[in-house]
Formats: structure tokens, C-alpha cells, sequence
């Protein structure tokens, strides 16, 4: 027999369902007999009134599918029966409802339960939140205690829950899975829901700050009433005092962004600017916005507060805030040019992040039941409260288990300027090993590996393909020429080839051959929508993963020694490089050998053993035919380069590393620093001149529709303060255009005349003013913004890799129509500006994950020789630490001076120029070396010692002590 109701609140509530039970008693207690056994029936009258009573409140929570409601009743009818057959007919109906346990035969249900509709909408949470929550809204939790030990609820509660899995186990949010591919577990999912939190005070405060958070974001002028109906809720002394300094402060709850109306108005008055955030990074407490002025200063937006639940990459609308800190008086009163201006987000445009991250699931502080705290590896991401139904499989048991686990995880909701709401999506693996860190990798860019199906399957032809004789008529034959491809010596997508022919004027013919992808990849199909949103192939340290089937990719490479569908370009040249005309044409080629750049660099350099090296030789040529070609077109090519760069070209080139990996366990074995030699400009130099000469065809052709490539000058900004900078150090650079800037870095990036390691370091400081280069719709910008700064060229495209990139692609559907191959693509402007946006999107998101990967096996190279002593040069100099890179491996690392450093330290700030200040260290004495001095500064070269830190991306960097 339950306890009595002991809350007024809820006796109130209750009062005419209990007056009906006592009118139905005492009607009963009145013809009864005075008896034992007339006794006995108006207890078990009594009781089964007060279920009757608990049995309507049970109805409110629309628990009222019929089977349940039959079994109340027959446990109400059968309540007199002795107490063992009571209870064995309990078991009995109980055992006939059960559902199966045969896990090859899961049970089915005919129809949905009446609470449960089959929409994918509804889960636990929200029919508890929808019929539970706003009936025990205001009871107390005394009575919530006891309803929950009574019998007729545990019967109806396990009753739902049979059902609700019965029904649909996928519709509902249970258990994050061991692999993405295992199911749910029933098991687990009710261990868990057991410890659910739906009756406790503490649960209905979360639902209340969540429903008036809601509130919140579209009037936050009553946040006050937020924290009063807290108060109501909570009566802790402890818990009202947190809540009234939130009250005043109101430092933890973001600010509600402005409507649309409020920022077209502000972006046209310019009281308000759009731009891209960019986080710091290393201090993710400091983010900038770039204005579309690139001569104005990044705008800083401090503290998380006034970036207001906007990451990495989003475009932004930024409002301007007086800064009032004492640095700002500074340059106020030295330069008021040089002010540093401040501002916060109040509107998020576009959401370019994906609100995805990799990281590791941990138990709250105070071993709470119903949240878990998830602690992203990148730290410009909040920390998420992960709640209890997301966990893994008896997470809150077996935590210490999960220490080393990634997951991937999701944001959801933010409005807590400290934590984040997230859910777990899938468990990645362990951290350290490989494959589970480049699976991470590949998950936080969001980037889609997913193999491609049969259902694409029948949309393109089988490696067995023979072009049809039709087909070839249709084409120009070009099977006659020296056709060869040069591409790295593992390479397996050959997109291009080329070739040269000397005409009977004297010049020279020169093709270069690109696949002709769009031939079996047809507009419009179930194929061709998978591969745009792929959108480029990635590649990774240890494999490249493809944006075509890998069937297609082998079908459209160009091959030696067979037959091959192609775009191509011819031009007429001069032999002292002078471009007289250009033809475009489709054709039909037959490459006679696949070069590596070894085998071409080896001709170019006139080596003895070039022949011997030499691949095999297809189509009747001899080796002297292909030698003879390659240095033609070597010649023509550094005509083409240094043409180039005298009219205005900019090239900075980043150190590339690259490894060799162990054939027994994948591991990286040695490694080498990428140079760019002659064998790869020259392909370089006749892929640019392709792409620029199809980027005019197309926009004449297609001045709406032309599918370009643009690249946006850096900020002027900050370039102006690099030469600032750089001018106490010695270095003068002239920044007023890209081929000034390209000249005056040549003395210095000049490897004779300036070590490798400041090589390193000035090319490093003049990329970070650079923009990013982008794909745009022709439609959608003025003519001033097709201007591609680095080349310095007006129009430009890609043309020239079909096979890795959708953006060529679409370029060649649009020569193709002006070729009069095929008609005009029927494009809406729209849809070529959401493809460019996605290509951008993509390559960006793919170029992150490279060079990641190629972080990852650096650190992984530097794990297993650990320690490893290198050469290291100086980038910067602070307070407490300075930045470094080290040369053999291009990579970037801090080193910090604090309690560990043997000795003592003193940065010496000058006034003259941030990069101008100094790091005075004394080394100890110690019982074999002397006391050392020891000044550090920008360009510095040092030895350093790198050791495998706790976690797999963690590599403690050590300065060596000087001889």
C-alpha cells in the first residue's frame, strides 16, 4: 500500500478523484456485512480505490494503449485472490506480453502505440518532456519518490518501454554504439534510462531554463523573469546566490542576435560589417574578422562572450565596441591609424563550421549521473555537456575505460557561454592508433569517404571499356603524337598528358591532353550528384581517397598503351616562347609512357643512366623521341616561368614533407622535405597556360555561367605592418604589388644567399596576410574581383584535373558547349553558385586534412625515434616562450620557459619593433658544464630535442643547451 498523499499541491489537484474513491468506499462499507470477511472486502475496496486514483493520474501522461489498460484492469478484478495466485496471475499476463528474446527473429508490432507516432520526431526525452514534465511541474520531489516504488508504476513504466523498442528501437536516442555500425543495445539504453533525471528537481530546473532560454533568444529583456522562475524552482540559499550574480553579471548567457532586418540596415549604413572569423588557434579567447576593406585592421572580437556561438570559418555580421583597455590608450595616443578595433558578433550569417569535433568523453567533477563532460582536441571549440542517453555502453560504470577513446561529436544548442549542449555521434577508436587518428582526422573536416554503392554501379562502363569506332570518328585523332604524362612517381590519377610536334614553319605544336571525365560522367544522375558533393579527392599521408568510383578513376587515367578519351589544347609557338594561336579540340590520344618527374628531371639534367631508368616505351617511340621532346618543352617552359614572373607574378612556396612508409606495419619509416625542380615547372608552367587560355573561352562564351577561379588580394594591413617589422631586421620588401613583392623576396628566399631555416621563416610571415583562392560563379561578381592575385591574370579556371576536382568538371561541360559538342547547360545561377560553394568548401576542408595527416605522421616519426634532435630557426619571441620551426620537417612548435628550464630567462621587449625583441637566458652550472649565456631573436637558429608527450598530437619541444 503506497504512502499518502502528503503535498498540498498535489492533494488540491487530486481532490476530486480522491472524494469520488471515498464516496465509492463508503457506499460499499454501509451494505457490507460486519464481519472478517466484509472487512476484508473494504480494505481490498480501499486499495483498489487508491489505485484507481494513482491509475487517472497515470492517464494524464497519455499512457493509454489498451493492453495496458486491460492489464490494470484484470489486476484490479483479481485484487481479492489470495496473495500467490495474485501474484502468479501478474506473472502470467506479464510472460504472455513479453516480447521475444530470439535475436534472429526481433519482434514486430502491427500497429504504433497511440503515444508514439511514426514520424522520426519523437523520442524519450520529448515524451517525457511533452506529457511528464507539466504534470510534476509543481509537485515535490517527496511525492515523485514515492510514486515511483509503487507497483501499478513500475508495471505501466516497463509496459511503455517494451512497447516504445518493440515498436521501433532505431527511432529513438539510445546508446552511442561501440562502432557506428553496431545497433543499440536494449540492455544498455535501460540502464541507463533507469538513471533518468525526469523526476527529480533537478531536471525540471533544466527544463525550465531550456524552455525559457528559447524565450530568451527573442526577447532578452526578460531574462530576469528566467531567473525568477529559477528561484521558484530551487530554493537552495546556495543556489540563489549563483543565480543573482548571473542576475547581474549576466556573463555566462549569450546576447540575442539581431533580426535580418536590423543587419541589412546596419551592413548598409555600415554600422555593422560582415566578414569571416578566424580563432586564434593557441588562445582561443581571441578571434578576428576580416573586413572586406582590405586596407582596415582585423577587427578583434575578445573573450567567448562577444563571439557569440559563432566558429571557425563563419561568416559573421560584427558590431563595433568602444575599447577602453590601457594598450588601446597606447596606440591612441602613439597612432590613432594603428587603434586596434574592437567588436561582437550579434548575427551569424552563413554557419561554414560544421559544429563537429573530435575529442574525449569524461565524468563531471561531481560524478553527475545525467550530464558528462566532452572536452574537444580542438580548443576553439567549446567543452560540450553530453547528456546520459548519448553515452556509450555503461559509460558511467567503466569511465576509465573511455579515457583514451575519441568520439565524434556534434553541437546542438549553445547558450551557455561556458558549455555547450552535444551529443555523441560515433566512437572513433582509440587515440594513438593510425587508423582511428586519421578516421578522426577525416571526421572533424567532415569530409565523406563513404565508398560508392552498387546503386551508381551501372551508370558508367567497365575497365573492359572500348571506345566506340563512332565515337573516335566523331573526334580528332591525335593517336599519331609523342603523347607522355609526368606526374609523382606513385601517382594513380593521371589527369593530364602533353606533347610537341615541330611544324613545318619551324614552330612548334604543343598539346596538353586532359581526360575527358565528363564523357562518362552524364549531368544530372544519381553519380554525378554524389561526386559534386565530394567534390575533390583527398589525399591523405598513407592513401588518396578518390572523388570518383575507383573503377572510373582507372578508366579515365591516361594510360600508356591504350586508347583514351580527351579534352585538348594546342598552341603555336615560337621557339623563344612566343604564343602566335591557340585550338581546342576534342580527341582521341594514345599515350606512349607514364614519367615519373625522376625520369624527366633525369633527361632535363642530360644524366648517362637517364635511359636506363627510363619506364616502358609504347606506340612505335624511342626513348630519343621522348628525350628530345622534354627538352623542348623545358626550354619553352622557363621562357614561359620567368615571362611570368617579370609581369607581376607572386609565388611563395611552403616546405612539403613527405615520408616513406614501412610496408609491414604503415608507419613512417624516413622522410624528405618536397622540392619544386624543373621537371615540375614544367608541367606547372603549361597546366597555367591551359587554365588561363579555357577561363577566357568560357567567359566570352558564358559571361553569366562561366565557371572561374579568383584569388582576392591579401590585407594590405597587414602586410604594411610584416614590412614594418622587417625593416629593423634588414629586410626591405615592397609590398605595393604582387611582382614588386615577389622581386624583392627573391634575394632573400634565395637559398645561396640566405640559410634555408630564415627562407623557412620569411615565406611563413608573408603567407599569413594572403587570402584564400576561391571558385565563383561569373553572375555573381563585378569584373574587378576575377582578378587572381598571385598569378596576376584577369581571368582564370581549372581545367586541367577532371579527375580529382568537380570543379574542372563543371568547366569542361561548359567548353564542350562552346565547342559545340554538346548544348548549353541549362544552369540557373543559383546552382552554379552553390556548386562553387561547395567546391571551396570541400578543397579547403580536404587541404586541412593533408596537411593534418601529414602532422600526424611527423609526430608519429618523432614518437618512434624519440627524442629526435633537429635544427630549429626562430619565428617569434614573447614573454614566456618562443615559436620555432623546425626545418628538416617544416613543422611548427612552441617552446615555453617556466619552472622546468634550467636557469633563468628575460625577455628584452624594444620599443623599435615587436620582431626586434630578445630572450636573455643564463644556463645553470652544473657539475661537468659552466654557467652559459644564451640571446635569442627572430631568425635564430637552435637545437632542439623533441620527446613523445602523453597524448598521441603532443610532442614536448626542448631547447638544447649551447656548447
Amino acid at each position: 500500500m503506497s504512502k499518502p498523499v502528503t503535498n498540498p499541491k498535489i492533494q488540491n489537484k487530486n481532490e476530486s478523484s480522491t472524494s469520488q474513491s471515498t464516496t465509492l468506499q463508503e457506499s460499499h462499507c454501509n451494505k457490507a456485512p460486519q464481519d472478517e470477511a466484509a472487512a476484508s472486502t473494504s480494505r481490498c475496496n480501499m486499495d483498489k480505490a487508491i489505485v484507481d486514483g494513482i491509475s487517472q493520474q497515470c492517464e494524464k501522461i497519455c499512457i493509454n494503449d489498451e493492453r495496458v489498460q486491460n492489464v490494470f484492469q484484470n489486476s484490479s478484478a483479481n485484487f481479492v485472490k489470495k496473495k500467490n495466485a495474485k501474484k502468479k496471475e501478474k506473472l502470467k499476463d506479464l510472460h504472455i506480453q513479453m516480447p521475444s528474446v530470439n535475436a534472429c527473429s526481433p519482434p514486430t508490432v502491427q500497429t504504433a502505440p497511440p503515444a508514439y507516432s511514426h514520424d522520426g520526431g519523437n523520442s524519450v526525452h520529448e515524451y517525457f518532456n511533452k506529457h511528464v514534465t507539466q504534470l510534476y511541474a509543481n509537485t515535490s520531489a517527496r511525492y515523485l519518490e514515492n510514486l515511483i516504488h509503487h507497483p501499478q508504476y513500475h508495471l505501466m513504466y516497463s509496459m511503455r518501454l517494451r512497447e516504445m523498442f518493440q515498436f521501433q528501437n532505431s527511432q529513438f536516442f539510445g546508446s552511442v554504439p561501440n562502432t557506428p555500425s553496431r545497433p543499440n543495445t536494449l540492455g544498455h539504453y535501460l540502464h541507463n534510462a533507469m538513471q533518468h533525471p525526469l523526476l527529480s528537481k533537478e531536471y525540471l530546473n533544466h527544463v525550465h531554463t531550456n524552455q525559457n532560454q528559447n524565450a530568451f533568444h527573442r526577447a532578452p529583456e526578460k531574462a530576469s523573469t528566467n531567473i525568477n522562475i529559477k528561484k521558484e524552482i530551487n530554493n537552495s540559499p546556495k543556489q540563489n546566490k549563483k543565480q543573482k550574480k548571473d542576475q547581474n553579471g549576466a556573463d555566462k548567457v549569450f546576447d540575442a542576435y539581431l533580426c535580418k532586418e536590423e543587419v541589412m540596415e546596419g551592413l548598409k549604413n555600415n554600422s555593422l560589417i560582415e566578414g569571416v572569423l578566424k580563432i586564434n588557434p593557441k588562445q582561443f579567447q581571441n578571434s578576428y574578422v576580416s573586413s572586406m576593406d582590405r586596407n582596415e585592421q582585423d577587427i578583434l572580437i575578445e573573450g567567448v562572450k562577444n563571439r557569440n556561438r559563432a566558429l571557425e570559418g563563419d561568416i559573421v555580421v560584427v558590431q563595433f565596441i568602444e575599447s577602453d583597455d590601457e594598450d588601446s590608450e597606447k596606440h591612441n595616443n602613439s597612432d590613432s591609424s594603428s587603434k586596434q578595433r574592437k567588436g561582437r558578433v550579434v548575427f551569424i550569417k552563413e554557419k561554414v563550421h560544421t559544429r563537429k569535433c573530435i575529442g574525449y568523453l569524461k565524468l563531471m567533477p561531481d560524478k553527475n549521473r545525467q550530464r558528462a563532460l566532452f572536452v574537444p582536441r580542438d580548443y576553439r571549440i567549446p567543452r560540450l555537456n553530453i547528456p546520459f542517453t548519448s553515452w556509450p555502453d555503461n559509460f558511467y560504470h567503466e569511465s576509465k575505460s573511455y579515457e583514451n577513446t575519441l568520439f565524434l561529436a556534434s553541437i546542438f544548442d549553445w547558450f551557455d557561454v561556458r558549455f555547450a549542449l552535444g551529443k555523441l555521434i560515433c566512437n572513433i577508436g582509440q587515440s594513438g592508433d593510425m587508423q582511428t587518428e586519421t578516421k578522426a582526422i577525416l571526421a572533424q573536416m567532415d569530409l565523406d569517404i563513404t565508398p560508392f554503392g552498387e546503386d551508381v554501379r551501372h551508370l558508367f562502363p567497365r575497365l573492359d571499356f572500348i571506345i566506340p569506332e563512332e565515337e573516335i570518328r566523331s573526334r580528332e585523332d591525335c593517336r599519331h603524337l609523342c603523347i607522355f604524362s609526368i606526374d609523382p612517381i606513385n601517382t594513380r590519377d593521371i589527369d593530364d598528358a602533353v606533347s610537341c610536334r615541330k611544324l613545318a614553319n619551324g614552330n612548334y605544336e604543343i598539346g596538353v591532353h586532359i581526360s575527358d571525365v565528363s564523357y562518362f560522367l552524364h549531368e544530372g544522375t544519381l553519380l554525378d550528384e554524389k561526386v559534386s558533393e565530394k567534390a575533390t579527392t583527398i589525399y591523405m599521408v598513407e592513401r588518396a581517397y578518390h572523388m570518383l568510383p575507383d573503377e572510373l578513376c582507372m578508366l579515365c587515367s591516361l594510360f600508356p598503351g591504350i586508347d583514351k578519351l580527351a579534352f585538348s589544347v594546342f598552341w603555336e609557338i615560337t621557339d623563344d616562347g612566343i604564343v602566335l594561336n591557340h585550338r581546342f579540340s576534342r580527341t582521341v590520344i594514345h599515350s606512349c609512357c607514364q614519367l615519373a618527374y625522376d625520369h624527366a628531371q633525369a633527361v632535363l639534367d642530360e644524366k648517362e643512366d637517364a635511359e636506363k631508368s627510363f619506364p616502358e616505351i609504347y606506340n612505335g617511340f624511342t626513348y630519343k623521341d621522348i628525350s628530345e621532346t622534354i627538352k623542348v618543352l623545358g626550354k619553352i617552359s622557363a621562357i614561359f616561368r620567368r615571362r611570368r614572373f617579370d609581369n607581376g607574378a607572386l609565388r611563395i612556396d611552403q616546405p612539403k614533407i613527405a615520408f616513406h612508409l614501412s610496408a609491414a606495419n604503415g608507419l613512417p619509416d624516413s622522410y624528405w622535405i618536397y622540392e619544386s625542380r624543373e621537371s615540375h615547372q614544367l608541367i606547372e608552367e603549361f597546366m597555367l597556360l591551359a587554365n588561363m587560355t579555357v577561363a577566357k573561352r568560357i567567359h566570352d562564351d558564358h559571361p553569366k555561367l562561366a565557371f572561374l577561379r579568383c584569388h582576392p588580394a591579401p590585407s594590405n594591413y597587414l602586410l604594411k605592418q610584416l614590412e614594418k617589422s622587417l625593416k629593423p631586421l634588414g629586410i626591405d620588401i615592397d609590398i605595393s604589388s604582387a611582382g614588386n613583392l615577389h622581386r624583392s623576396l627573391t634575394d632573400y628566399l634565395d637559398q645561396n644567399s640566405l640559410d634555408k631555416g630564415k627562407a623557412m621563416v620569411l615565406s611563413m610571415l608573408c603567407t599569413k596576410p594572403m587570402t584564400r583562392a576561391k571558385y565563383f560563379c561569373a553572375a555573381s561578381c563585378v569584373d574587378d574581383d576575377f582578378h587572381h592575385y598571385a598569378l596576376n591574370v584577369p581571368l582564370y579556371t581549372h581545367f586541367t584535373s577532371p579527375i580529382r576536382r568537380y570543379a574542372d568538371i563543371m568547366v569542361h561541360r561548359l567548353l564542350s558547349a562552346s565547342l559545340n559538342y554538346s548544348k548549353v547547360p541549362a544552369w540557373e545561377v543559383d546552382k552554379v553558385r552553390m556548386v562553387a560553394a561547395n567546391c571551396n568548401k570541400q578543397k579547403y576542408n580536404a587541404k586541412r586534412a593533408g596537411e593534418m595527416s601529414t602532422e600526424l605522421y611527423t609526430l608519429k616519426y618523432i614518437e618512434i625515434n624519440s627524442p629526435v634532435t633537429a635544427e630549429a630557426v626562430v619565428v617569434d619571441v614573447k614573454e614566456k616562450y618562443i615559436d620555432v620551426i623546425i626545418t628538416a620537417m617544416g613543422l611548427n612548435r612552441r617552446i615555453f620557459f617556466n619552472n622546468d628550464f634550467p636557469g633563468e630567462f628575460l625577455c628584452v621587449k624594444n620599443d623599435a619593433g615587436v620582431r626586434l625583441s630578445k630572450m636573455e637566458l643564463t644556463w645553470n652550472e652544473t657539475d661537468t658544464l659552466p654557467s652559459v649565456k644564451q640571446v635569442i631573436e627572430v631568425f635564430s637558429l637552435l637545437q632542439v630535442e623533441l620527446y613523445k608527450g602523453d597524448d598521441m598530437l603532443k610532442v614536448e619541444t626542448k631547447l638544447v643547451r649551447p656548447k
